[in-house]
């Protein structure tokens, strides 16, 4: 998916449009590209006024894309294979993941670590942070993704862990196992199941939420080395896999 004149790309987040189609973050080039998940063709790209991070579908016909440098949610209008640019928000704080949940965007701060809760124009209306946690809960939170039942799960990769929270960002649980380091792209793919990309440990794991546990989905034996994404397509059961650097790549695979 590497446009001409461009030397690599750097597959920040997916989100899957249709079984043929994916929304891909390109945060080197400041693009947002539709993807065709057959053949790995872009079928319609558009520049972003800053290096983008998470991007989500909010369920009008618009994708909403992080901007952290800018402090910006750019909204992206998704028009069959037609991508184009929307209104932009502004928001308070560097935010890296983004998922869209009840008409409102949840997002992921640094500097400090929290998640917010806000309104398609830009309002807070719930934060959580180490403070109200009463707990040191974030130190580097990451991508973001939720589940049908409405949880909402954060990978946070300073401490090695995926925090489920409520729709009001009340605390359900905290997740963390040796198998997995440096936690970054998450997606859930089930009510009780969700998928997190380990970027130091090499490996795709699934976590099952009513149990805890995690388990490897892949591995180096299949490939998997130093995975940055993770995106799901329901409808074709397929699940994708990103990797960043002059090398990196969109790789499929379908569940069994």
């Amino acid at each position: 998916m590497t446009s001409r004149g461009e030397d690599g790309y750097w597959i920040y987040d997916i989100a899957a449009v249709s079984p043929t189609r994916l929304l891909v973050t390109d945060n080197i080039n400041r693009t947002l590209r539709l993807v065709d998940s057959q053949n790995g063709g872009v079928v319609s790209q558009v520049s972003l006024p800053g290096k983008p991070r998470g991007v989500c579908l909010t369920g009008d016909g618009r994708a909403a894309v992080a901007l952290p440098n800018e402090k910006r949610v750019q909204f992206v209008r998704v028009d069959g294979d037609t991508l184009s640019l929307d209104k932009s928000i502004t928001v308070k704080g560097t935010i890296l993941g983004i998922v869209s949940s009840s008409n409102h965007l949840v997002v992921s701060n640094q500097n400090p670590g929290r998640v917010e809760k806000i309104t398609m124009e830009g309002r807070v209306t719930h934060e959580l942070n180490n403070q109200t946690a009463g707990r040191e809960l974030f130190k580097w939170p990451n991508c973001i993704t939720t589940s049908h039942d409405s949880h909402i799960y954060i990978s946070d990769r300073g401490t090695n862990t995926i925090v489920q929270l409520d729709h009001n960002l009340q605390v359900l649980q905290v997740f963390t196992s040796h198998m997995m380091k440096e936690p970054g792209g998450i997606v859930s793919v089930s009510n009780n199941q969700v998928v997190v990309a380990g970027r130091e440990s090499d490996n795709i794991l699934v976590l099952d939420t009513t149990t805890g546990t995690m388990t490897s989905l892949l591995g180096q034996a299949e490939g998997i080395q130093g995975p940055f994404t993770v995106g799901w397509c329901p409808d074709s059961q397929k699940l994708y896999v990103g990797r960043n650097g002059k090398i990196g790549n969109l790789n499929v695979y379908t569940r069994t």
